[in-house]
């Protein structure tokens, strides 16, 4: 392995490393705010895991158009197998975390639907 598949390798595992935990996090967080009612935290919650999602898709789609431009280009932009390998696992991990934060908007989404709405009352003499 050459030297820029393993920075590749290192960013990859490094990205790994704080992604999972702040998932998991964001996943407590959402139930938590649900079980007390803290419906503007779970909007700026949903808010926030979308534009996740938004990141770590464009960061896998950014990947994966780079092999295919090394592998499709007409001037000679050929990489070592460990530098293309290296970015193909970064892409897998990065639109695997794109498929993790969406389940986690979409459990914040449910929790907004069933959060109970205030209602008012008028007084009827």
């Amino acid at each position: 392995m050459n030297m820029f598949g393993a920075l590749m390798m290192t960013v990859t595992m490094t990205m790994t490393a704080v992604m999972l935990p702040r998932i998991y996090m964001s996943w407590m967080v959402a139930e938590r705010y649900f079980l007390e009612g803290e419906i503007e935290q779970l909007m700026q919650l949903l808010v926030e895991q979308n534009n996740w999602v938004w990141r770590q898709f464009g960061c896998g789609a950014v990947a994966v158009a780079m092999i295919w431009m090394v592998r499709n280009s007409q001037h000679d932009l050929a990489i070592p197998a460990s530098m293309e390998a290296a970015l193909a696992i970064y892409a897998t991990i990065s639109l695997l975390f794109a498929i993790l934060e969406s389940v986690v908007a979409q459990r914040v989404s449910t929790f907004l639907a069933l959060a109970p709405a205030p209602v008012k009352i008028t007084d009827e003499d």
